[in-house]
């Protein structure tokens, strides 16, 4: 490995893990992987509060040597940064986080966050003791973050108003992504349309108008990947799930080859919200990645990047146009296969390692 090689610091306040089922997991793990992929050594951050405090101190120990890392890239945890690896582990050390970008702030190296989400400032979520005292902890992850001089990476750049970031604040967008090589072709259309959803099911993710208007069309089927626990729960409240037409299934992100490879389209036909306006799901760059064309809500930031690209549709939260669209695309397949073209254009110009690149291009920009 050659002594002139950039090298990059890598922190997140949780352990990676190799085969995630949540997209909050997986986009650390890409990320840290695509640092690599453009040229970078890493010296990761990650882990245990045991193991973020050893790798805190021989980072400390190379700097007071003299080395010189081009910035600090921190992936935040959707939980607040105390809570991410459990509430008393987080006692054990709860300023850790923080001390780690203090460090890079005194040796003027700098520092970028990916700051995931913001259901935490969305009006009408659960106000019991839990979420008022989870609050409370997000309003100082985010002094922290400012006190620290740190530049804000967001999903999208509209997140910026949803969490206060002002003026006097570093931001810019930096969405999710997919992987390279991963484009399959379309499987015949001889048996029907064959759709898949990734993606969680619940108060963010509500498909009530998708399930009907499936399982109002003939000759379109469903592969659901989502978490076992919240597909127990979502048949509870919507038994029209367990149509014949609808497979669940429950898999990390390693083992959806063969799902993909069955698949026309992806779906993100979630209920619109002021959330959805903003948030970019992984799984939109993933679906394109596997050169998927998706059909998308309008009023959805998810809905705009799909028009902008024209890789796939743009449909009303409403049971019947999801009907006619679903018919339309069932008698289609040379439309399904032209917006699938398209998928696969759209995932050349947004692929992680595009990401890593945008992002050190930002940190590093102005520096000798």
């Amino acid at each position: 490995m050659s002594a002139h090689q950039p090298w990059t610091v890598f922190h997140a306040p949780y352990p990676l893990e190799e085969n995630p089922t949540a997209a909050s997991r997986l986009r650390p793990l890409r990320m840290r992987q695509a640092f690599e992929q453009i040229g970078y050594r890493v010296l990761d951050l990650t882990g245990t509060v045991r193991e973020r405090r050893a790798r805190l101190a021989a980072l400390r120990e190379r700097l007071n040597a003299g080395e010189r890392p081009d910035f600090l890239y921190c992936e935040n945890s959707t939980q607040p940064n105390l809570l991410a690896t459990g509430t008393r582990e987080g006692l054990r050390a709860p300023a850790l986080d923080y001390r780690v970008m203090a460090l890079m702030r005194r040796h003027r190296i700098p520092v970028g966050v990916f700051y995931r989400d913001a259901y935490w400032t969305v009006p009408g979520q659960d106000l019991g003791v839990y979420h008022r005292v989870a609050n409370a902890l997000q309003r100082l992850d985010l002094m922290g973050y400012r006190r620290n001089g740190v530049h804000f990476f967001l999903p999208s750049e509209p997140m910026h108003a949803l969490i206060g970031l002002g003026e006097g604040d570093s931001y810019s967008a930096l969405p999710p992504a997919g992987e390279e090589g991963h484009v399959l072709d379309l499987p015949s259309s001889g048996e029907g349309l064959r759709l898949v959803y990734v993606g969680g099911l619940g108060q963010h993710y509500v498909l009530t108008d998708f399930v009907t208007a499936l399982t109002a069309t003939d000759g379109v089927s469903m592969d659901l990947v989502t978490r076992e626990v919240q597909w127990a729960s979502a048949v509870r409240q919507d038994p029209r799930l367990a149509d014949p037409r609808i497979t669940p299934l429950h898999l990390g992100s390693k083992e959806l080859l063969p799902v993909y490879e069955r698949a026309h389209i992806g779906l993100l036909t979630v209920e619109p919200s002021a959330y959805r306006d903003i948030a970019v799901p992984v799984k939109l760059f993933e679906y394109l990645s596997y050169g998927r064309p998706v059909i998308a809500t309008a009023g959805t930031e998810a809905g705009r990047v799909i028009a902008a690209n024209g890789a796939g549709w743009v449909v009303p939260y409403d049971a019947d146009e999801m009907r006619v669209l679903l018919e339309h695309l069932r008698a289609c397949p040379e439309e399904v296969r032209e917006r699938a073209r398209l998928a696969r254009a759209a995932a050349a110009d947004n692929t992680w390692a595009e990401r890593a690149r945008t992002a050190a291009c930002r940190l590093t920009e102005g520096r000798a």
